[in-house]
């Protein structure tokens, strides 16, 4: 017969704190998912207002012939520069939820070796200490800081829009400087989170031990 390993007062205690620290984990999993749906929803907001300001003081630029690009101009830059904040924000987050999820992890498949009760993981649920990666296409946080970054460039297309009035072939300009700004905010996005990967948690997190 097996004999059951009776455990001290310190090791029960141990076990009471990566209960409430496992706990405590998947809810910060769901604060920071939450959080990045939270900024998508403002932003949302925040540009449509924006927008409208913006073309609204155009029109009314064109019809009563008064000058208001600069303040239509400033609106829009506002707006670009909050959504460039936030743009970076969702991209931070990600790195604290992969941080969370992989401690996550790492708790699993430590009790899991035990087997409790007879348990076995035939779901093969999460356990591995380097999962998920950083950076994933399929990942939901990744569609959404793409969508923002669509949104930065549609900004920064209608301040080229309202700024290059005097141009021809604007369309052309407006749509070159749009792709190149999409562009050079995913592949920021990418390198930052790709360069967080082999790290332990203070150095991906804070950039040092």
């Amino acid at each position: 017969m097996t004999e059951i390993k009776k455990l001290t007062e310190a090791e029960i205690e141990a076990l009471k704190f990566l209960d409430r620290d496992f706990d405590q984990c998947f809810q910060q999993m769901r604060y920071y998912d939450a959080q990045i749906f939270d900024v998508l929803k403002f932003l949302f907001t925040a540009y449509s207002a924006l927008i409208g300001i913006a073309l609204g003081l155009y029109q009314l630029k064109i019809r009563e012939h008064i000058d208001l690009t600069l303040p239509s101009v400033a609106a829009i830059i506002v707006g670009l520069i909050i959504g460039l904040f936030m743009f970076a924000l969702t991209v931070r987050n990600r790195v604290y939820y992969v941080q969370v999820a992989r401690y996550v992890n790492n708790q699993r498949d430590f009790f899991f070796k035990f087997k409790p009760l007879g348990f076995e993981n035939r779901t093969k649920m999460y356990t591995k200490h380097n999962q998920p990666p950083y950076f994933n296409w399929r990942s939901s946080q990744s569609i959404l800081y793409v969508i923002i970054a669509c949104l930065n460039s549609i900004l920064l297309g209608i301040l080229l829009f309202m700024s290059c009035s005097q141009y021809v072939n604007r369309w052309i300009f407006v749509s070159i400087g749009l792709g190149i700004f999409f562009i050079l905010q995913m592949t920021s996005a990418v390198w930052y989170l790709i360069s967080r990967e082999n790290k332990s948690a203070s150095k991906a997190v804070f950039g040092k031990e």
